[in-house]
């Protein structure tokens, strides 16, 4: 209630107060005068019939009774109160004006005093892009709906199966630090492991998702990593590749996680980060992104202290790998050069994860012009500057691009459809961003959502199954079994497939890879090789009619292999 509320009621409180005295006083005064007249009457009854008795109803004060009526004492208020009609106070004709205060009734409204407030429900803090709140029920459901998302990802790396890659033979018989414990797990068993770590990825991402934004945005971007043909691939494919990934989301989500706390906490990723670039050397592109990272997550919190956190980040994550590097070397292949063309590779990047960075841009730009959704605009003094908003979606675009653009200058398009995986890695985020946006508040349009979601399923299945094409080698090495022992030199184009699977008859070392044009002519015709194992469509001239091999079998692929242009093999063995 207001003051001006509150001296308007305690006035007519007072007003109200002198009323009631007023008519106390008036009653007590007309009762003293009837008592003095009744005094002077002789009998109590002639009094009474002095007033009209209507038909029918009992004269007040009186009980219905056959015998004479008790008559209270004149003197008796009780009495006159029971004869005599209630006061009210007499209305002054409208042409004169009120002359006597005393008997004016004013009309009007006693406003009753207004309750305290109870104490309200208090929204906890909101995120910083949505309009949805994380409550347990939300937090169950999310889990559960991620849970989906994972199977739906394990199914789509299950189905792809064969033979061992040339890559994968190499790694499965390497020693390294990595790759020579994983060695005795056999094909099947690195596969199952890499399938582990490409979903503990997922989830991971799902989680600093969900930390930078919103649970929404999360399950949107998981639901878009885990169908990209990239995530299908390593899902299934014996390296480390997939570890690597769940090294750098590790990383991710921990500067996520550790945002508000003090710069020193950063340094838990560190190792995850530093770790990451010793699994596969692509990942070392992204050590600047990681750094960044660690600035624009923390600025909203620390101010210039998330300058101090990037440094600890930094230092930290060089000295590791500083320490790395002498213990276990250099990692190879990551500055290659090699002859392929540059707008082909810039090209087949834009195939593979091209829809994806479509939709983090739009997600980038839509949080850059509004940190949360329309709905609540009472909010926006709360959330994160434009330009802190502005240079999060940049880096975490920007970032997919490191890897096609550092391939397309080296001229390198090895393993690049797995690469482009590690920088969508960083702009899946901001795509899942994108879509809850577009979806609006509430799912309002849901159908874009499951567009989006569909289109990318299909396109990632049809691109895994055409990247996804293991050599059917199994004919090939059933042959070579009958052939190859421990004493002989043999050679073929992929030295690593023969060497893994016939590694208990022979030594790796027996195994050479085979050349074209002069070099394999030269060897041909030095006719130190027991046994010559090419894939070609045809039959090499220096091996036409040559004295020194003859020709074991012709084992021509599957029908779908030889519809994509799989040569058979051919077998020479020396006479």
């Amino acid at each position: 209630m207001s003051n001006e509320q509150q001296q308007e009621y305690e006035r007519q409180q007072e007003y109200a107060r002198q009323q009631e005295y007023a008519r106390q006083q008036y009653e007590q005064q007309y009762w003293q005068q009837q008592a003095s007249q009744a005094s002077q009457v002789p009998h109590v009854q002639e009094s009474q019939e002095s007033f009209p008795r209507q038909s029918g109803q009992p004269q007040p004060g009186y009980q219905q009774s056959t015998q004479q009526p008790t008559q209270p004492h004149p003197g008796h208020p009780g009495a006159w109160q029971q004869q005599y009609p209630p006061y009210s106070a007499p209305q002054a004709p409208a042409d004169e004006p009120e002359s006597d205060a005393d008997y004016y009734v004013p009309h009007y409204t006693v406003l009753a005093p207004e309750p305290e407030p109870e104490p309200g429900y208090v929204l906890p803090e909101v995120p910083v892009s949505a309009w949805s709140v994380d409550n347990s029920r939300s937090a169950w459901i999310s889990r559960g709906v991620l849970v989906l998302i994972l199977l739906v990802q394990a199914g789509l790396s299950f189905r792809l199966d064969g033979s061992a890659f040339p890559q994968e033979a190499k790694f499965l018989l390497s020693d390294g630090t990595f790759s020579g414990p994983l060695a005795d797990l056999g094909l099947t068993g690195v596969r199952t492991l890499s399938l582990a770590w490409a979903l503990g990825a997922t989830a991971l991402l799902f989680g600093a998702t969900r930390l930078l934004f919103n649970a929404r945005a999360g399950l949107a971007a998981a639901a878009m990593y885990s169908v990209l043909q990239s995530t299908a691939f390593t899902g299934r494919y014996a390296s480390l590749h997939s570890l690597s990934l769940f090294l750098l989301a590790a990383a991710l989500w921990l500067l996520a996680r550790t945002r508000q706390s003090s710069p020193a906490a950063v340094l838990v990723a560190t190792p995850f980060a530093a770790l990451a670039p010793f699994a596969a050397y692509s990942a070392a592109l992204y050590l600047p992104s990681l750094t960044v990272l660690a600035v624009l997550t923390a600025y909203r919190f620390r101010g210039a202290g998330a300058f101090v956190r990037g440094a600890f980040f930094a230092a930290a994550t060089g000295v590791l790998c500083f320490v790395g590097v002498q213990l276990n070397g250099t990692p190879g292949g990551w500055n290659v050069h090699d002859t392929d063309s540059a707008t082909s590779l810039l090209k087949e990047s834009a195939e593979w994860g091209g829809v994806v960075l479509l939709v983090a841009v739009i997600g980038a730009v839509g949080f850059a012009r509004r940190a949360r959704m329309g709905e609540m605009p009472w909010s926006e003094s709360s959330a994160p500057g434009t330009v802190r908003r502005s240079a999060l979606g940049l880096t975490m675009c920007a970032t997919a691009l490191l890897a096609p653009l550092y391939q397309a200058y080296l001229g390198n398009g090895s393993s690049l459809h797995i690469h482009v995986g590690f920088g969508l890695l960083f702009a899946v985020p901001m795509a899942g961003l994108g879509i809850s946006r577009m979806m609006g508040a509430h799912f309002r349009y849901p159908q874009i959502g499951i567009m989006l979601y569909v289109a990318a399923l299909v396109v990632g299945m049809a691109q895994t199954q055409e990247l996804y094409r293991p050599p059917d080698s199994a004919a090939m090495i059933g042959a070579l079994r009958e052939v190859a022992d421990g004493k002989g030199s043999y050679l073929t184009d992929e030295p690593e497939i023969s060497a893994y699977y016939l590694r208990a008859k022979t030594d790796p070392g027996q195994w050479h890879r085979a050349g074209r044009g002069a070099a394999l002519t030269s060897a041909v015709k030095k006719g130190s090789y027991d046994a010559i194992v090419l894939r070609a469509a045809s039959v090499p001239d220096v091996l036409r009619g040559n004295a020194h091999y003859r020709l074991l079998a012709v084992l021509r692929p599957a029908d779908k292999d030889s519809a994509g242009g799989r040569a058979p093999y051919r077998i020479w063995v020396k006479q």
